[in-house]
Formats: C-alpha cells, sequence, structure tokens
C-alpha cells in the first residue's frame, strides 16, 4: 500500500516537470519570433543639408591701408616779450588767455626816473640854444664890423668858433634826449601781432631784469601741427597738399604747410607742418592724428574674419563650396592672411574669382559636408 502511494507521487512530480518545461518552450519560441521580428531591414534617411552664410570671392589687384601719425598742436609763432631797460613793473594790462590786437599796449615799466632826467636835458639844450644864439648875434656883428676895418679878423674867428661849440652842444643833448625817448619807448610792451597772451610772469611793483620774460604770446593766427612720418610716406607729400586729421575726435581738413628737409635723428623721421582750421579745439600743446592712406599693391580678396578657420601650426583656412549632383559640398581652401581690418581680413590664395566660401562660422560644417548656401549681404565689407 505505501508501495502504490510512493509511485502516485512521483508520476505527479514528472507530470509537473513536463508542465513547465513545455512552457519554457514556448516562451523561448515566442521570444525567437520577436527577436527575428525586430532584426527586420529598416531604410536609411541622408542627413538634412545644413544652412551656411556664404559669399563669393572678388579679386583684387590690392588694398588700402589707413594708416595714422600723431603729433602735437603748436602755435604758428610764439614770442616771449620782457623790457630791455630792466626796472620796477608799473602795471600789467593784460591776463592770460586775452586776445590782443597788433600794436595794443601790454605792459609799463615806471620811468619816473627817465621823466626829469629828459627834462634837465631839455633845458640844458634851452640854454645852449640861447648861447648859440648869442654867438650868432655876434658873428653877425663882427662880420659888420670887419668890413669896415673897426674889428679884427681874430674877432670874426672867436665869434665863429663859439656858435660852432653852442651848435655842438646842441646836437649832443638832442642826442642824449633821443637816448632817453628810446629807453622810454623800451619801458612800454606792446604786441608785435594779433595774438593770444599764454603767461603772464610778472606784476605791478615787481622788478625784473633786462630781457627778463614778463609776457608769452601766441599768434591768433590758425594753429599748426608738426607731425613725424616716415621718409617714404613724406616723400609722396607735397606742400599745399589737403590732408585729414583727427582733431579732437572730430575729423577734419588740414593743409601741408611745409616739409622739411632733414631727418629727425632721434626718430628718423621727416617733420611736416600742418596748418589746422581755425576752430576752438585746436588746444596748444595737445595731439593730433594725422590719417593717410596708402595702397599696397597684393593681389587678394576681402573676407569676413568670422570665415577664417585656424589650422596647426598658425595656418588658416576658409570653407570653400563646390557644385555636385546632390547640391553644394564643403572644401577646404588653404589662405594666408595678408592684411587684417576691424571685422574683415584680406587673404591670398588659390581661389578663382566668384568662388563661394562659408563667411560665418565654418567649423560648423565638416570636410565634404552638403549644405544650403544662403547669400551673406555685405560679408566682405
Amino acid at each position: 500500500m505505501a508501495r502504490g502511494v510512493s509511485g502516485l507521487r512521483k508520476l505527479g512530480q514528472g507530470l509537473a516537470t513536463l508542465a513547465v518545461v513545455a512552457v519554457s518552450v514556448g516562451a523561448v519560441a515566442g521570444g525567437a519570433g520577436l527577436i527575428a521580428g525586430s532584426a527586420a531591414p529598416v531604410s536609411h534617411v541622408a542627413p538634412a543639408p545644413v544652412p551656411v552664410a556664404a559669399m563669393a570671392v572678388e579679386m583684387s589687384a590690392g588694398y588700402t591701408v589707413t594708416r595714422r601719425f600723431t603729433g602735437q598742436i603748436e602755435a604758428a609763432a610764439r614770442t616771449d616779450l620782457g623790457f630791455e631797460p630792466g626796472g620796477r613793473v608799473r602795471q600789467v594790462l593784460v591776463e592770460e588767455g586775452d586776445l590782443v590786437a597788433e600794436g595794443q599796449v601790454l605792459a609799463l615799466l615806471d620811468t619816473s626816473i627817465l621823466i626829469p632826467e629828459r627834462a634837465a636835458l631839455e633845458a640844458d639844450l634851452a640854454a645852449l640854444a640861447a648861447d648859440a644864439e648869442l654867438a650868432r648875434l655876434t658873428l653877425a656883428r663882427s662880420d659888420a664890423l670887419t668890413e669896415r676895418g673897426v674889428r679884427s679878423v681874430a674877432a670874426q674867428d672867436d665869434a665863429r668858433l663859439a656858435l660852432q661849440r653852442a651848435e655842438a652842444g646842441m646836437a649832443a643833448i638832442r642826442a642824449r634826449i633821443a637816448g632817453v625817448d628810446v629807453r622810454l619807448d623800451q619801458s612800454v610792451l606792446t604786441a608785435p601781432f594779433a595774438a593770444r597772451v599764454g603767461a603772464r610772469l610778472a606784476d605791478p611793483g615787481q622788478t625784473v631784469a633786462p630781457g627778463e620774460r614778463v609776457l608769452v604770446l601766441f599768434d591768433a593766427a590758425p594753429a599748426r601741427a608738426r607731425i613725424g612720418l616716415p621718409p617714404d610716406l613724406a616723400a609722396g607729400l607735397s606742400v599745399g597738399d589737403a590732408v585729414m586729421v583727427d582733431l579732437g575726435g572730430s575729423v577734419q581738413a588740414a593743409t601741408i604747410r611745409q616739409i622739411r628737409p632733414d631727418l629727425d635723428p632721434a626718430t628718423r623721421s621727416r617733420a611736416v607742418v600742418l596748418t589746422l582750421p581755425s576752430r576752438p579745439e585746436a588746444v596748444l600743446g595737445n595731439t593730433v592724428a594725422l590719417i593717410l592712406e596708402q595702397r599696397v599693391e597684393e593681389p587678394g580678396f576681402w573676407a569676413p574674419l568670422s570665415g577664417l578657420r585656424e589650422g596647426v601650426r598658425g595656418s588658416w583656412s576658409v570653407m570653400a563650396l563646390e557644385q555636385t549632383p546632390q547640391g553644394d559640398r564643403t572644401v577646404p581652401a588653404a589662405v594666408e592672411v595678408i592684411h587684417t581690418e576691424g571685422a574683415r581680413v584680406y587673404l591670398r590664395g588659390q581661389l578663382p574669382p566668384g568662388a563661394r566660401i562659408v563667411a560665418e562660422s565654418p567649423d560648423r560644417v565638416a570636410s565634404g559636408q552638403l549644405v544650403l548656401a544662403a547669400l551673406a549681404v555685405g560679408a566682405a565689407r
């Protein structure tokens, strides 16, 4: 009996095992079907062309370089004024910055010593004039008496010599008076030309030495600028040429007044003197920039700085576009940077006229990639 129960238990375990195996086989078969279904071939979709901004290459025989040279503004003329005789300053009639006319009185020296001296000389001159008149009358009477034989010839000679001595003394006195007048004239400072007072170096009551500076005048004529240029550039300019200068942030026209024939030993440059426009912003001593355009004959083309790609060892390239049946395709082209100007560069490379290049962000596309090119307006301007 026990042996029969044990047999039935073994039979039930065997049937359960068969059921599990059947379920496992079904699951494996279903998984294989799913895997086979997922392995079915899928159709390939080509990537869409990348839109890029492009520009056409316009070849040029050369380019123009704008160069700036800095100089200093100076007056057309500068004069240091002082009293020749020296003495005590009586009055200064102008202030710094005043505009004065030619011949205007600017300062006076104390002449209280010269006035009585001149008066004394005039008194001496009057006395000698009286002596001369007396000698003239004596000579006239002596001539009349000598003709009648009443007076001797010696007396006549004495009268003549007395007149000559009086006249000589008068001449000497007149010369001394003229000397005093010169000193009086030198005690008055006048403007030699229309000018602006730059500096006032003496005040009333101050004693100045002969020739010591009292006032500094700057010519009221339009200011000038002195600018050093390389000899080759200066040789291409001529007196009277109109040039452009940057004066206080404002670009204005100026005229070349003079070109020095020698070189500055320190800078090895030639000085060019410009006549500036008569504007208030031309402050003496301020800086001014001369703007010159220089033509460089070098074949090449302009491109935007954003169209350059940096390579290894300092090399540069642009991404050119070639037409294919599938559309525009990118091709790298080596170039050489000749000149930079703001946001554009002047390049030299083996690109034919009319060739198109990527004008912006060429690193976004790879070599051989299809792109959708759109014209970039003003890309190389």
